[in-house]
């Protein structure tokens, strides 16, 4: 069994999740908010998957879903000292061969939200990367106008 996250892994989570409910029902969009166990897989005939955090998965794409999701429109990764390497490197790219739109990944350790937006270069998909820090907000570009102060997310946490 594996062990669960340390803190503030899951208050961080349930004030992300309550800033991204409340911002879809303000404007009545639909989707679905989904948390561990869903996962995205690499291959529809292929067991092998990843389970990111939180994501958002738009009504459109809930809709051409089928048996298994291959995609999200943005994932949300709670990095850690122990998996922040991984989830910048080896994850982030996964995430952008499967065409997830939008990453962010909440770093507890230095207080910061990095959101990455995927571009095509040259024939290429590669991640434009935004750093958010204390005193700054990080925005979507997915769902226009969800913004989340990176102050507010960690105060009292850190």
């Amino acid at each position: 069994m594996v062990p669960p996250p340390d803190p503030p892994h899951g208050r961080v989570d349930s004030r992300l999740n309550k800033s991204l409910v409340m911002f879809l029902a303000e404007r009545g969009l639909q989707g679905e908010i989904l948390h561990p166990r869903e996962g995205i897989y690499k291959d529809l005939a292929a067991a092998t998957c990843l389970e990111p955090d939180m994501m958002y998965v738009s009504e459109e794409r809930v809709a051409r879903k089928g048996k298994k999701r291959t995609s999200a429109d943005i994932v949300f990764e709670y990095s850690s000292r122990s998996t922040a390497s991984y989830d910048q490197t080896t994850k982030a790219d996964t995430y952008l061969a499967l065409r997830v739109r939008e990453l962010w990944l909440i770093d507890s350790d230095n207080v910061s939200i990095e959101v990455r937006h995927a571009r095509e270069r040259d024939g290429q998909l590669a991640w434009e990367i935004h750093l958010y820090t204390r005193g700054e907000w990080a925005e979507s570009e997915v769902l226009s106008g969800w913004k989340v102060s990176v102050g507010d997310l960690f105060e009292g946490l850190i």
